[in-house]
Parts: C-alpha cells; structure tokens; sequence
C-alpha cells in the first residue's frame, strides 16, 4: 500500500513536468515567429509590392517607388515631387541627396533642373531651393499620380496642371507649407521640408497612399564593373557637365557636376543605384526659349546599374502611363533596388562612358 501511495504522489510531478516542457517549446516556437521571422521578401510577389502573409518573410514589402524593402505599411506612402533649380547661383542644394528618385532635365537657357521624389517616409529637414514648373515635368508627375511642388511656371505648365487635374501644391497660394531662407539671396532661397509637405498632403486631403505602378526592381546583383568607370553627360556648358563614377565596393554612382562631387549644403554627396539616360526631341517653345520635350512616345535609353551598360528604349505610351526602360531583347530592364537618377538628354547631346 505504501508503495501506491509514493507512485501516486510522483505522477503529479511528472506531470508537470510534461506540460513545463511543452509550454517551454511553445515559447520558443512563438518567438521564432514573431521576432525571427521579419526578413527581406524574396518571391515575384515581393518585387511589386503585392506580398502577402503567405509569402516567407512576409514581413518586409518592396516599396513602390524605389524598391527598397520596407516594413508593412511604409512601402507606399504618396510621392511627392518638388521642383529643385540648379542655377550656379542656387547652389548647394539642399535634400537632393535623400529623393527616392530624381529626374534631370534642361530648362531654358542650358541651364537643368531638377524634380526630386520623396516617397520614403523619411524626415528631411530642408528641400529646396524650390523654383518653378515646366510643363513636360507634368508628364512625370502625372504617371506617379504625385503631390506636384513648385513655386510658378511657365504659362503652358500653368494651362496644363488643372487639365491633368495634378495635386498642385503651388507656393503662390500655400506659402505657409514653404520659408524663405535669409541666408540667401531671392529667388534661391525658398525651401520646404519632408514635415510641411506631408502636413500639406493631410492638410488638403490629398492622397496619402501612391497610386502609381512600379518599376522592376531585383535583388542586387554582384557588380560586374569596374571602380572608376564614369558615364558623362553633355548637358550644355561645362557648368551643367554631369559624371556619375562607379564604385565596385558600394555598387553605386557618385553624382559629379562641373567637375566635382556634387555636395549638398549639409555636407552630403549625392549617390545612386542606378542611373538612366533617357534621349529626347526637344525644341524651341516660344519667344523666351522655354522648351518643350517629347517624353511621350519612345526613344533611346541607357541603363546603368551594377556597373554595367545596357542600351536599350524607353516607352511611354499615354500620359497615365509609367515610362519603362527595354533592353535590345525588348525585356524590362530590372534596376537595383535604391535611388535612381534620370537624366532627360537631347538627342544631339554627346554621353560617354569609359
């Protein structure tokens, strides 16, 4: 009876003993789950931001605009589009160097411009200096659906941004989502910042998620170029000449203008993942020699990225539409996921790269 007595009392213990064990390996597996398991998406369904839950890491998306992976419900934030001058006189800029994307372009005169798009969610404290329209940055602004930043415009832009029905976020009438710096001389001295844009988007209602389709965008490939390696590009005059060189090491283009590193007034350089040109017709608009560019329709193209060069078209079939990029096999060039740079180029300008 003794002997009962003692096994009845032991299996309580073991017991237990059992259900610690398991609650130990549930613990385990738990925290496997939700801590070991938010890693980059890999998948076709990861690369256009179509992921779900069922994809295996699944907890990181590709955001639209860059193809950075990002964490569930930053990947699509509304893109906006600022208008950043480049005269000598304008020089450092400021945020040029954090735009998710950013398109080159000439203005009048040889002087380019840029349009820079934020889309990161990333607090940027100065942008600027902001400066005015051109109608063919519409085309741009159009096809990612963006927030449209500027300060005037040429009085075809200004015909054209209420036709195209553009988010304008002119700072003739929103003064108060842009500051005049008294450190510089009007009119290069207006700026904005990642904080008064997105206060704008809330402001007036604007979308606060992109509605745009996104490029292509693969895991990044070893480099196959060599360090030192520069695309060139003959904008006009020697104050406007671009080089982006290549870096073997980091897999990315340093921007150079006029012969130097390209810095932003905080000390910043400027460097991409991918560069494209893209040739254009361009002529003469009117009587102050504004241009206009034919971004719809199709073209030439280079593509640089992982140090190499792949010539091939860019298409635009509609307004709406989003500008791709074809290799010579007419397949869609796939870019590294990270910045990318557009220089829009005449089809008369010279582009080398040795």
């Amino acid at each position: 009876m003794k002997e009962l007595i003692a096994k009845l009392r032991k299996k309580p213990l073991a017991l237990a003993g059992i259900v610690a064990g398991v609650l130990v390996i549930a613990a385990i597996v738990i925290g496997f789950l939700v801590f070991g398991g938010e890693k980059t998406v890999s998948g076709e369904g990861a690369m256009d931001g179509n992921t779900n839950d069922e994809v295996p890491g699944g907890y990181l998306l590709s955001r639209k605009i860059d193809g950075v992976h990002i964490a569930r419900t930053r990947e699509n934030f509304q893109p906006v589009a600022v208008m950043v001058e480049n005269l000598v006189a304008s020089r450092p800029q400021a945020g040029l160097d954090t735009a998710s994307l950013v398109y080159e372009a000439l203005a009048e005169g040889g002087i380019t411009r840029f349009m820079a798009v934020y889309a990161s969610g990333d607090q940027i404290s100065k942008i600027g200096p902001v400066r005015s329209a051109r109608d063919y940055y519409l085309d741009w602004v159009k096809e990612l659906n963006a927030v449209y930043a500027h300060i005037g415009g040429s009085p075809q832009a200004f015909q054209l941004i209420p036709q195209y029905d553009i988010l304008d976020l002119n700072q003739f009438y929103n003064s108060q989502y842009f500051w005049r710096d008294d450190k510089r001389f009007a009119p290069h001295n207006l700026y904005t910042s990642s904080e008064l844009l997105d206060r704008a988007v809330r402001d007036k209602d604007f979308p606060e998620q992109g509605d745009f389709e996104s490029w292509v965008y693969a895991s990044e490939e070893d480099p196959v170029g060599e360090s030192g390696q520069t695309l060139t590009i003959d904008f006009s005059t020697y104050s406007y000449e671009t080089s982006y060189v290549y870096d073997r090491e980091t897999n990315e283009y340093q921007r150079f203008q006029a012969g130097e590193p390209h810095i932003m007034e905080n000390g910043a350089e400027i460097h991409a993942k991918n560069v494209i040109v893209q040739f254009v017709k361009v002529r003469i608009a009117d009587a102050e020699n504004r241009l206009n560019q034919e971004t719809i329709g199709e073209g030439e193209a280079r593509v640089y990225t992982n140090g190499r060069e792949i010539t091939g078209t860019w298409k635009k079939e509609t307004l709406e539409s989003r500008t791709r990029y074809f290799d010579s096999s007419n397949n869609e060039i796939e870019l590294n996921p990270g910045k990318t740079w557009v220089a829009v180029v005449p089809t008369d300008r010279g582009v080398t790269y040795e």
